[in-house]
């Protein structure tokens, strides 16, 4: 029975290894398991980020490589030259390089435009920042463009107003002790420099009157409001609520990014800013809205739908593999199925081949006994089925459910010797 079952079986599984096999060719390739983001200074929110990020991703066995930059401008050179993989890109930043082979895993959270100045220095509006000292942010930095825009549109310009390249710490450190007017800052209110600022009291914070303006010009901005005592309580900073004006950052990446890392960088993204912020309401971040690339097509995706059944019952590499190999089903449906229908007639057709075999012989010598008239021929024929039964005894070897048509063989076959012997009989009674 065993070896029986052995010639269906044995078949059977080394044609789904074979298909499996075969099958095992058209399977994508493990994601990576490290990579790599360009953020914004060390100390600065998008490398505060940076590493929480990266602490939420080595729970999941990735590594991910942060690189300091001097701002959004220098994230995008270093994206489209293929230096990283992922990038923080502040909003209003995105036409400032070719923006070709890059899209947006979706906005992360409000950076407002902080404005602020001398507190000797009344400032209600951006024009009358002509002929003062001001710095607009560093080469590379994602406040340039945005600063440089609007005061352009304020008709403040190079010929009439003295612009600083400095960076985000120099330009407050420099604001603090007089030695410029103004400063742009555009980056979120858990800097560090935010709260030092707001709390120097040579210091003050413009408030935009004309925040609607600004937000119906530019896609990218929005206005925010950032209450009395928001950023401390306790000591009433700021004393009154200032309306700013605030892009977002987003999570820009190379479009050859693997869509399961896209799955994964979004699972961390969620994980991180789910919970809002001081200008974010709990759950509107990730998003699509205020994007300024076109969206990955699996962001957009997970961002509507959220993660897939596996991701939800699964670890992720687990529900990463198990999704990668799910293309080994093809073999499977389309082969095994079908084998495994028709593997139990053909096994009782190999089973019942052993024994109707021999009845193609017994039919011959049946249907040829009343023509003998040799006595020597039906000696011989006697001889011969007598041997056949000794032969299907020992080598002919059935399951017991099919004994009864073994037994049958064996009975038909004594017949047949039966009828031979009453054959030799009557030919021998006529011959005396």
């Amino acid at each position: 029975m065993k070896c029986d079952s052995c010639k269906v079986t044995i078949p059977i599984i080394l044609i789904i290894l074979l298909s499996m096999i075969i099958a095992y060719q058209f399977v994508e390739p493990a994601p990576p398991k490290e990579g790599s983001i360009a953020t914004g200074r060390v100390g600065g929110g998008y490398h505060t980020f940076g590493l929480e990020y990266q602490k939420r991703l080595a729970d999941e066995g990735f590594k991910l490589d942060i690189q300091a930059t001097a701002g959004s401008i220098e994230v995008l050179k270093r994206l489209k030259s293929g230096e990283v993989s992922l990038g923080l890109v502040q909003g209003g930043t995105g036409n400032s390089v070719p923006n070709e082979g890059l899209q947006s895993l979706g906005s992360l959270f409000y950076e407002a435009l902080w404005v602020f100045h001398r507190k000797n220095l009344p400032l209600e509006y951006l024009f009358e920042l002509r002929g003062k000292r001001v710095a607009i942010g560093e080469e590379g930095s994602g406040t340039r463009p945005v600063a440089f825009q609007l005061l352009q549109d304020n008709q403040v310009t190079q010929d009439n107003t003295t612009f600083l390249a400095l960076s985000s710490k120099e330009a407050a450190q420099q604001l603090m002790a007089g030695e410029i007017d103004a400063a742009f800052f555009v980056m979120s209110p858990t800097a560090s420099i935010i709260p030092e600022l707001l709390h120097n009291q040579g210091v003050d914070l413009m408030s935009f009157k004309r925040d609607l303006a600004y937000s119906s010009h530019y896609p990218f901005l929005t206005s925010v409001k950032l209450g009395e005592g928001m950023i401390d309580l306790e000591n009433n900073i700021p004393q009154e609520d200032k309306i700013l004006l605030a892009t977002t950052a987003s999570l820009v990446a190379r479009e050859d990014l693997d869509p399961n890392l896209v799955y994964l960088f979004l699972m961390k993204m969620i994980e991180v800013h789910k919970t809002g912020g001081i200008f974010e309401k709990p759950g509107q971040f990730p998003s699509e809205r205020f994007v300024e690339f076109s969206m990955n097509q699996d962001a957009s995706y997970y961002l509507e739908n959220g993660p897939s059944w596996l991701q939800r019952i699964f670890p992720f590499w687990v529900a990463t593999t198990l999704d990668r190999l799910k293309i080994l089903l093809i073999p499977l449906l389309a082969v095994m199925f079908p084998l495994l229908k028709g593997a139990f007639p053909l096994y009782q057709f190999g089973v019942r081949f052993k024994i109707f075999r021999w009845y193609s012989k017994l039919s011959e010598i049946d249907q040829k006994v009343k023509k003998l008239s040799d006595l020597s021929v039906i000696e011989k024929e006697i001889e011969q089925m007598k041997a056949l039964q000794h032969e299907i005894i020992d080598q002919v070897s059935v399951p017991l459910s099919y004994m009864g048509e073994f037994y049958a063989l064996r009975m038909h076959i004594q017949l047949v010797v039966d009828r031979l012997e009453e054959r030799k009989m009557a030919l021998a009674q006529t011959t005396e």
